[in-house]
């Protein structure tokens, strides 16, 4: 009886969100408009209730701008062509992985987005748009950069730690298509926490797979000395004691077997992005691209003295409004410390730009947002988005955790030359004495 209750309740929430969805008076904001809690009507049904809510108190202003540059073309060229050339090429399982969509075996390497076209009738929309967002990052090679996670309180700074991020990926962009992959795994990477001395060496080891697999995760701490393998229910802890779960990186890096997924419907947005102008990449020596010490970074209220607003906004961000997607992600795991999770994604490149968590009990939580960041290369043969911002808002708490993304010091590198057999648990074991 009361688990019908809990599910009557949820469904009831859905079609509340559903019915939600048509804009109301968004027809007037145009680029110049800046948005506060003074004009915060004009923002009504363009942006999440929790984000609205900080408009409305005063917490954030919005600069509405528009993109100067065709958002359109701003992917890898690979990624570019399986637009067209993925079209009906792959579907889902009853497991939300990834098949062939006529031998309905698990293909063993994915080039570029493989669900370019997204039909709304779908009920599989949903999870396919998650996996496009995964294959959008994939698509830029191996991924690594520096990055420093803060703790921001309403009287502002309180801690920073230092980390180091590493991926490796085994799908997606065309240099991978000739890696061994005997096992299956869709992407490899390991999280190093540098200082402060409290918590500096321990190290975390992820892998994940192309089928149903969970991932297999693996930590080292120091104090221990050795290196133990957690479980996948740890995903959604914590990060080294911010506001954030391991789960909540890019808005949404769970496995997506692991929830349940409704496409609630398209509707105009207000979305984030640290810049409307691309931003400087460089070919390094070795081949990779990477971001610059001019880049633009995000700039946030506690940095400027006698700014308004909560000490955790950015003050730099302009808002574009955009075509969205807006998602339901139901944990089918008893025991994942969040409830439902609504999610926006930009309907263009499936880039995740909201996500609105509630607890167990379906009460509204916490906000993480990501802003967008274009990158370009000087000749304009390479253009991507990037990270722009990490954000998690504790509501409850008035309290956030950001982790700095692209910044003058994050830089980020794309197509990373790595060795595989870092990623290994040998590999892994010898990084960590």
């Amino acid at each position: 009886m009361r688990r019908s209750s809990c599910l009557k309740g949820l469904a009831l929430f859905s079609c509340l969100a559903v019915s939600s969805l048509a804009p109301l008076a968004s027809a007037d904001v145009k680029p110049g408009d800046l948005i506060d809690q003074h004009n915060w009507e004009k923002a009504q049904g363009l942006l999440p209730d929790s984000v609205l809510d900080w408009v409305k108190r005063g917490d954030m202003t919005l600069d509405v701008q528009d993109l100067k540059f065709d958002s359109s073309q701003f992917w890898s060229p690979s990624a570019l062509n399986s637009l067209k050339q993925n079209v009906g090429k792959y579907d889902l399982d009853d497991e939300e992985t990834i098949v062939d969509a006529e031998t309905r075996s698990h293909p063993t390497f994915i080039e570029g987005i493989p669900f370019p076209a997204i039909e709304p009738n779908d009920p599989k929309a949903g999870a396919k748009i998650i996996h496009n967002q995964f294959y959008y990052k994939y698509t830029l090679g191996n991924l690594r950069f520096p990055f420093k996670a803060r703790w921001i309180g309403e009287s502002g700074f309180e801690r920073e730690v230092e980390c180091y991020w590493r991926v490796f990926v085994m799908v997606g962009y065309p240099g991978a298509r000739a890696l061994p992959n005997s096992t299956g795994l869709e992407r490899l990477g390991i999280i190093q926490i540098l200082s402060p001395f409290d918590v500096a060496g321990t190290n975390v080891l992820l892998w994940r797979y192309l089928d149903a697999r969970a991932d297999n995760t693996f930590s080292y701490v120091p104090a221990i000395r050795r290196v133990r393998r957690m479980s996948s229910a740890n995903r959604s802890d914590a990060f080294i004691g911010t506001d954030m779960s391991v789960d909540d990186a890019y808005a949404f890096d769970g496995k997506v077997g692991a929830f349940a997924w409704k496409l609630l419907g398209k509707r105009e947005a207000l979305l984030p992005f640290v810049a409307n102008t691309p931003q400087l990449i460089v070919r390094n020596e070795n081949g990779e691209w990477e971001t610059t010490k001019d880049v633009k970074g995000a700039k946030y209220s506690y940095e400027v003295p006698g700014k308004k607003g909560a000490a955790w906004t950015p003050t730099n961000l302009v808002w574009i409004k955009r075509q969205a997607y807006v998602i339901e992600a139901i944990p089918k795991d008893p025991y994942y410390n969040y409830g439902p999770q609504y999610l926006w994604a930009d309907a263009e490149n499936f880039w995740l730009c909201f996500k609105i968590i509630h607890d167990r009990a379906n009460q509204y939580w916490k906000t993480f947002w990501v802003a967008e960041m274009p990158l370009e290369s000087a000749d304009k043969t390479m253009h991507w988005i990037g990270t722009g911002t990490h954000d998690m808002v504790d509501d409850r708490r008035r309290h956030a955790s950001i982790l700095e993304s692209i910044s003058p010091t994050c830089q980020f590198t794309y197509y990373a030359i790595e060795d595989q057999n870092d990623y290994s648990l040998a590999g892994f074991q010898k990084l960590c004495k």
